[in-house]
Formats: C-alpha cells, sequence, structure tokens
C-alpha cells in the first residue's frame, strides 16, 4: 500500500513538473515571437507623448505581436537622424524635418500626423502688447533656432517683414530669460515652455498669445515616421505599429485622466501638475479623434512653402512622396 502512494506522488510530481517546463516553453515561445522594435521620442518621456505610453502600457502593442522601446531624445539628439541611421525603428518628428530630410536624399516616410495644429506659439507680456507684427521691429524677439524659426519668419513675411526687422535671440529651453524681460516675444509650446510661464505666477490673461495659424505659417506638430528601408522589410510590422499607436492615442483622448495615472506610475519623477496641464493641451492638437493620425497634402504644402521662403528648402519636393499611402 505505501508503494502504491509513494509511486503515485512521484507520478502526480512528474505530472506537475511536465505542466511547469511546458508552461516555461510557452512563454519563452510567445516571447520569442514578439517582434522587437524601437521607437525615438523627441524629447524625455513626458505627457506630450502619452499615446505611445499608454498603447504599451495598455498592451495594445503587445496585442499587435510587437515588443516596442520607447526611447527618449535630448538637446542633441533627433529621431530623423537615428531612424535614419538605422538606430530607430521609428520616430516622434514634425514635418519640416522630413520634408529637408527627403529633399536631401533621406528616405524617410510619415506614417500618421498625430497632432493637427502646430504647438509652437509666441507670447508677450500684456505690457508689451503689440496691434501687428510691424510693432516688433527693432525689438529682441527669442527663437529656437537651427530650423524651428522658419514658422516665425514667415509669419513676418505675412506682413510684409523679414527677419532684418527685429533683433533675434537664440533662446534655451528656459523661461526665465522671457520672464526677466531678456526679450519682448518668446517662442514656446502651448505644452511645455508656455505651462511654465504660467506656472511661474503670471496668468494667462497677462499675456499675448500669437498663434503661426492666424498668419497662415503654422507647420504642424507631433507625427509618427520611419524609413523606406523599415517599410520594404516589415510592411506589416510598420502597420501594426501605426494602428496601435493611434490606438493608444484614441484611449489618451477618451481617458486624459487615466492616461495621466499611467504616465505619471511609469514615470514616478515627473511632476504631476506640469503633466496635467500638458496632457490637457496635446489632447487639444489632437484634433477630431474620428480623423486622428490624417495627412493632408495641403498642410505639408504649406509647410514646403514657408521652408523655401525661410530659405531652409532649396529642392521643393512633392508632397505625396511625403507619406506612406494606404
Amino acid at each position: 500500500m505505501k508503494i502504491k502512494v509513494i509511486w503515485g506522488g512521484i507520478f502526480l510530481l512528474l505530472v506537475v513538473l511536465v505542466l511547469i517546463v511546458s508552461d516555461g516553453e510557452w512563454r519563452q515561445s510567445s516571447k520569442s515571437e514578439m517582434k522587437k522594435v524601437s521607437l525615438r521620442l523627441m524629447w524625455y518621456h513626458q505627457a506630450q507623448f502619452a499615446g505611445y505610453i499608454v498603447a504599451k502600457e495598455k498592451g495594445f502593442y503587445r496585442e499587435a505581436g510587437l515588443e516596442v522601446e520607447i526611447r527618449p531624445a535630448g538637446p542633441d539628439l533627433y529621431p530623423h537622424v537615428t531612424v535614419a541611421n538605422g538606430t530607430d525603428d521609428f520616430g516622434v518628428g514634425v514635418p519640416n524635418q522630413i520634408i529637408l530630410a527627403r529633399s536631401n536624399g533621406v528616405p524617410l516616410k510619415i506614417l500618421a500626423q498625430v497632432f493637427q495644429d502646430s504647438a509652437n506659439r509666441y507670447v508677450l507680456k500684456s505690457s508689451n502688447k503689440i496691434d501687428s507684427l510691424a510693432d516688433l521691429k527693432g525689438k529682441k524677439v527669442g527663437l529656437w533656432l537651427g530650423g524651428d524659426e522658419a514658422e516665425f519668419v514667415s509669419m513676418l513675411n505675412s506682413e510684409g517683414l523679414t527677419v532684418k526687422d527685429v533683433q533675434v535671440v537664440p533662446q534655451g529651453y528656459s523661461v526665465i530669460p522671457f520672464l526677466e524681460d531678456e526679450y519682448t516675444l518668446s517662442q514656446v509650446t502651448i505644452y511645455n515652455e508656455l505651462q511654465q510661464i504660467i506656472a511661474s505666477g503670471i496668468e494667462k490673461e497677462e499675456l499675448q498669445v500669437l498663434s503661426p495659424k492666424e498668419y497662415g505659417s503654422a507647420i504642424l506638430s507631433d507625427l509618427l515616421f520611419t524609413s523606406e528601408q523599415v517599410i520594404h522589410k516589415s510592411p506589416d510590422t510598420v502597420n501594426k505599429f501605426t494602428e496601435a499607436s493611434l490606438r493608444g492615442w484614441v484611449y489618451v483622448a477618451n481617458n486624459p485622466d487615466e492616461a495621466l495615472e499611467i504616465i505619471l506610475k511609469k514615470y514616478p519623477q515627473l511632476e504631476r501638475s506640469i503633466q496635467q496641464s500638458q496632457l490637457l493641451e496635446v489632447v487639444k492638437l489632437l484634433g477630431n479623434v474620428d480623423e486622428l493620425g490624417e495627412m493632408n497634402l495641403d498642410d505639408y504644402e504649406n509647410t514646403i512653402r514657408i521652408l523655401v521662403l525661410s530659405g531652409q528648402l532649396r529642392n521643393p519636393i512633392s508632397s505625396r512622396d511625403l507619406i506612406l499611402a494606404n
């Protein structure tokens, strides 16, 4: 009787071990079938990139069979460069970067236009309020250079002015010089520097905020892109990644409070109040969620015009060449 019990116990133990090993092999096999890809952001992890963070944390990428590494960028690290050289598979960028890259023979393609407006604004204190851009003649204006000044050049041109009519001051990423009146006007993003200015104690009503859209000079902000090499090598992966990313953005638009909690849980070093205000502005930039990711050729044609006007683009390209047609 004891022998039967012992052998029964051994048999049960073997069954359990087989199940454990089989489960481990299944998990390993399942994991190995996941396609590893990388996404390079335009800046550090923050609410600006909520859709991608949520897509990963909610398992949207995993459901698409993708294991996605979301990599931060920085002041000297550019997604259009890392994607072009193969360091990253996908990137977050802006139209002017993709246009200039393609005009120089770098085969990048836009997959989805996530933000449907420019995130840039140009702010003045109410004490320096202007009636027209002509009032800025001879005044100091703080701009991000290296190509980011194109919008403001176009804005000036719309009123018959050039950059020679103002004193351009290369600005960094701190709002302190503007707060201390080192220049009259400052270029900001609505989800970052503008929020910092307001957080410093200046009410929004005490600011004059100029939108490049009002001057026909808006360059749309964040888009999703990749290289033609990635498209040719893994078209199915490109489609799955794009769809899962847009799914993440739709979720953010419909569930902003939950999205905020997901971001703060993943990156606890971030300050809640800043991320909350940033997310609010980012959701506004998405436009109509039913048309999320839509690529309008007219917007890209306008960007090409702006880049030619600013002297950055000498070899204009077709806007159709920019996008991955479905």
